[in-house]
């Protein structure tokens, strides 16, 4: 579910960023999400309401929720603010008006419709921190930063405001708050082309101090009204065509990681706005499609999720992969079929450095592993129930939890384990 916070200055100067009237920077009011937050005066607790009547209608079940805080960045936003409009969301979801966050947050833990996952978007720059400790107070669970390029030189060119090094703190840091981490991508931007395009995405998961578990692609698209579009008027820049981005996207998808999930790979903008670059919606399943009859599928977690799949215990297999991250390591433990083609399960483990104040939880100095993630993919269950067929509710988060204890406890000697 997205919700949208209100029309604010973005900190920001990009040259792609499209600036509506009336709208937060960088989206557009026929958006559905943004559609139904301008009609609601972007009002969190309208919008929640709104959303869940929405699903209740249409049949699906809403006892767990998961939220994504859209409008810009967040973190640019007035604290106040911040802090009232993730209580709203709070409170609408749980059907009564709190007194503080807190209050809010704490009843949601037994409430009859629960937030299972809260995302909020921001820049690699403004994550500082005083930041993390508010979000995750927030009980903010994933943060997607605007990366758009892991080259300099790009952002440079596209006034992005920040480099790669901004990058590797701000993930560095939430990393060891025990946050999920998404990158925005935007490849065919200026200064870029379609090798570097290849070569960037390689670097995202070679480069220890990066490494995301989502992304989102975006290639760029030029908009009216932005520095984009006067270049692109003067012929300084020239978009992809459609054939060149598909071999770009191809190359991407190939070569992501298993433990990373591609959320997007394109933004679907009205065809209104777009004075150049790329408007098929369907390319992500050309991309997919063309990647399988190659015989190199893309084997990122969203390819791999079981869906709707029937479950069976004897054709899962459990595994484990480690990776190295700056100031510490990662395992990703899994419940999969034998030929990668099916993913059911899967937990996210963080192995924080000895010295940092926000991967320390309880008192007395303990190190504990982080949980930063724990997933069970199938057929969405009502809490408390099961179904033969179907992998949720089934034990298998109950068992990676518990070889996460047992992996922090006998591999690193971790006090504990904290989710």
């Amino acid at each position: 579910m997205a919700v949208m916070m209100k029309p604010f200055l973005c900190p920001g100067q990009c040259i792609y960023c499209p600036l509506e009237i009336g709208m937060p920077k960088s989206y557009l009011s026929d958006e559905p999400a943004a559609q139904r937050a301008k009609r609601l005066d972007f009002d969190p607790y309208k919008q929640v309401e709104m959303r869940l009547k929405q699903f209740e209608i249409t049949g699906h079940t809403t006892d767990k929720v998961e939220i994504i805080v859209i409008g810009g960045t967040f973190s640019a936003y007035e604290r106040e603010y911040k802090i009232e409009f993730i209580k709203g969301i709070y409170d609408a979801i749980n059907g009564r008006v709190s007194n503080t966050v807190d209050e809010s947050i704490k009843l949601n833990e037994t409430a009859r419709c629960r937030v299972v996952a809260l995302s909020v978007e921001t820049r690699p720059d403004w994550v500082t921190e005083d930041e993390v400790r508010l979000i995750r107070s927030l009980g903010v669970t994933k943060v997607q930063l605007g990366v758009q390029a892991v080259d300099d030189k790009v952002a440079k060119i596209t006034k992005r405001g920040h480099g790669i090094k901004e990058v590797r703190e701000a993930t560095r840091l939430l990393r060891n708050a025990g946050m999920k981490i998404c990158y925005h991508i935007m490849p065919n931007l200026p200064g870029s082309n379609p090798k570097k395009d290849i070569a960037m995405n390689k670097k995202i998961y070679s480069d220890i101090g990066l490494r995301p578990d989502y992304v989102k692609i975006y290639p760029c698209m030029v908009i009216p009204q932005t520095a984009l579009y006067r270049m692109w008027k003067a012929g300084k820049f020239v978009p992809y065509d459609d054939e060149t981005l598909k071999l770009v996207l191809k190359e991407i998808s190939a070569d992501t990681p298993e433990y990373v999930r591609i959320d997007r790979l394109v933004r679907d903008i009205s065809r209104q706005w777009v004075a150049s670059g790329s408007i098929k919606s369907n390319m992500r399943q050309v991309v997919e499609k063309e990647l399988i009859e190659e015989g190199r599928p893309c084997h990122c977690v969203r390819c791999r999720e079981i869906r709707s799949g029937i479950f069976n215990f004897k054709f899962s297999i459990f595994k484990k992969k480690r990776y190295r991250t700056l100031g510490g390591e990662e395992i990703f433990l899994s419940y999969e079929d034998s030929d990668r083609k099916r993913l059911f399960a899967f937990l996210r483990l963080r192995i924080p450095p000895t010295q940092s104040p926000l991967a320390l939880f309880g008192n007395n100095g303990r190190r504990y592993g982080l949980v930063r993630e724990l997933h069970t993919y199938g057929l969405a269950l009502p809490v408390g129930e099961k179904k033969i067929s179907a992998a949720q509710h089934r034990g298998l988060g109950k068992r990676l939890l518990a070889e996460a204890e047992r992996i922090a406890a006998d591999d690193f000697g971790m006090t504990r384990c904290a989710v």
